[in-house]
């Protein structure tokens, strides 16, 4: 039985891009984009199963081959799909606002914060994902804010935490196989610091960087994957 849900919206292309969001968020913050592809978009309840749920809606729309698109933790989950079917099922890999991880110390705090006051915790997290991109913050604010902040509860929202700890990026995934590295230079989830050190300790060619973006690059105006 499938715990990850996915919807496919044929765009006119004849290639996928599977948008995967980040913890806290879901597929509506994908909205704005408008990419030369068709999107496949994920309904998460359990990021452990996520892998065989997407193959599964591979085989149930008949999709050969997929591009990843995996946003925050979102690409954590596109790399455990890249290990476990291979290129074979995986084309493009495009990695937005990662971290290589997050320090048990770190999740430990969120999640002390978290059972403390949710609604509170949130309201701050959000508001951080957006610095340096307060245009984009006010149309997620009139959109999504308040949903956001009622829908996800404890559970879920410790069970993503629970497996962001567990996560490291390997850095063979960057060297054997065709991925892009886009970030934020003002991205206070994932500090870009942290990315450009990453990248220069496995001779990473470069990373797409937008100046003035926090931690949803891809919301930018002049965002694109070309």
């Amino acid at each position: 039985m499938r715990l990850n849900r996915f919807q496919y919206l044929n765009r006119g292309y004849n290639k996928v891009l599977v948008l995967i969001p980040g913890w806290g968020f879901d597929a509506r913050i994908f909205e704005p984009l408008d990419l030369d592809f068709d999107y496949l978009l994920p309904q998460i309840k359990d990021p452990k199963r996520f892998s065989p749920d997407l193959m599964s809606a591979l085989v149930e729309n008949q999709i050969k081959k997929v591009s990843l698109f995996g946003w925050s933790m979102g690409g954590f989950l596109a790399i455990s799909f890249l290990e476990e079917y291979g290129r074979e099922f995986a084309e493009q890999i495009f990695l937005v606002s990662m971290r290589k991880s997050y320090p048990k110390k770190e999740i430990d705090s969120q999640i002390a914060l978290l059972i403390k006051d949710r609604r509170l915790y949130l309201s701050r997290f959000y508001r951080n994902c957006f610095i340096g991109q307060k245009q984009t913050f006010a149309w997620f604010k009139e959109r999504m804010f308040s949903s956001y902040i009622e829908m996800f509860d404890l559970d879920f929202l410790l069970n993503g935490l629970d497996y962001l700890m567990q996560q490291r990026l390997k850095t063979a995934v960057l060297k054997e196989n065709p991925v892009s590295i886009i970030h934020g230079e003002k991205d206070r989830i994932a500090p870009y610091s942290e990315m450009v050190e990453l990248a220069k300790d496995i001779s990473f060619p470069s990373i797409v960087v937008f100046k003035k973006s926090g931690h949803l690059p891809f919301l930018e105006p002049d965002f694109n994957l070309s």
